[in-house]
């Protein structure tokens, strides 16, 4: 077949995640389309919260933030100061997202710089120095306590406007308002929103399967994780490994992906999810599958694993790209349940299967679906047959 009618159909149903810097991130992933709310169950509000407001609630620990990959100092000090002189100058910021806990916590969703911003300024000993700032520059080396009281009350008056998500919305609510507001200039991406939302031993889990050799040795170090799409990739593997193909969504219902996975966050989190039944939780075999998988995957593939492979007129087979695709949760799944004499018996037969995956990959659609897990497994069942 014609490898440009290929690329150009690949290109049509596919889109690359970005990294934190907007520059490609190595990983592709299907095109999401919003399910439809439910209105009776949004409990959404916008409502302005003084400065001097937020400062209590941070000293009280009333106002949290996960320990996202675009962490809480990622901003300079330069970037710091110039948020400072526009409070100052009564510039209007933009929106901040969070979501309300039942113990009317606040957890931030978007807005982690500047609240760190104002906590660094306005509550830590060791508060930064204003400096580089466009307008008031005569302010400049000055910290909040130096400030002239006037300038302190007008920072401390200044309202900011906050996003809530009631605590009433159900999660799947939750996420999808997040991901139609959050629309600045590098919107969150779906699995910085789980992180937010779903904090604690499934995203520290995450974060370290995402640094193990292991892992970026399979991906090539390919794998630009700074908008969580190691971790997300990961994800994937975690919820079909816990769940099984029969609790995997169809291609039909893509849009059921995004709760499938954060199901497996939250089982991890020991939290109940009615109608799933996880078959395996324990973290110390599901860390140790995936690390076989990973192994299994160099051997078997090389730096050709879980990529879109293409074959020459030559009949040399390469990379479309080089970008991570979908069939990753599907082959980790396969190579961790694998038992030791099939994956040598495949080993020995690898080139009869990059033929065949090939064949297989061409003109398909792009979706995370039961369907690619079994017809995989049917002609890798074929293969050892013969």
């Amino acid at each position: 077949m014609d490898s440009n009618y290929v690329n150009d159909n690949f290109n049509k149903n596919i889109m690359e995640e970005l990294a934190a810097d907007g520059r490609p991130a190595r990983m592709i992933r299907e095109r999401y389309t919003p399910y439809p709310f439910d209105t009776e169950r949004i409990a959404v509000t916008t409502q302005p919260i003084p400065i001097s407001t937020i400062v209590r609630r941070l000293k009280r620990g009333l106002i949290k933030a996960a320990e996202m990959q675009r962490d809480s100092d990622l901003w300079n000090t330069g970037m710091k100061s110039r948020l400072i002189e526009s409070i100052l100058l009564k510039l209007p910021l933009p929106l901040f997202y969070v979501s309300e806990s039942k113990d009317e916590k606040l957890y931030i969703v978007d807005g982690l710089q500047r609240i760190s911003t104002i906590r660094s300024f306005m509550i830590d000993e060791n508060g930064f120095a204003l400096e580089g700032l466009e307008f008031l520059r005569h302010l400049e080396g000055k910290k909040y306590d130096d400030l002239p009281d006037n300038l302190q009350i007008r920072i401390e008056e200044t309202p900011l406007q906050f996003v809530i998500i009631g605590v009433d919305s159900p999660p799947e609510v939750q996420r999808n308002i997040f991901k139609r507001l959050n629309t600045g200039g590098l919107p969150l991406s779906d699995q910085e929103i789980r992180h937010a939302l779903y904090f604690g031993k499934s995203s520290e889990f995450l974060q370290k399967l995402a640094n193990l050799e292991q892992f970026k040795k399979a991906t090539h170090y390919s794998i630009d994780d700074s908008r969580m799409e190691g971790r997300e990739l990961i994800l994937y593997f975690i919820a079909f490994y816990m769940f099984g193909e029969e609790q995997y969504p169809d291609e039909e219902n893509e849009n059921e992906m995004d709760s499938f996975l954060c199901d497996a966050m939250q089982i991890l989190n020991d939290m109940h999810v009615e109608g799933r039944e996880p078959k395996c939780t324990d973290f110390e075999k599901i860390e140790s599958d995936f690390i076989l998988a990973m192994e299994r995957a160099i051997k078997l593939f090389g730096d050709k694993a879980f990529r879109k492979l293409c074959i020459s007129t030559e009949g040399d087979f390469y990379t479309y790209n080089g970008i991570i695709n979908i069939l990753f949760e599907v082959w980790s799944v396969i190579l961790a349940q694998m038992d030791a004499e099939d994956f040598s018996a495949l080993l020995e037969k690898r080139v009869r299967l990059y033929s065949m995956l090939v064949e297989y990959t061409t003109g398909w659609s792009w979706y995370f679906s039961r369907e690619h897990y079994l017809r995989v497994r049917s002609f890798i069942s074929k293969l050892l047959e013969d």
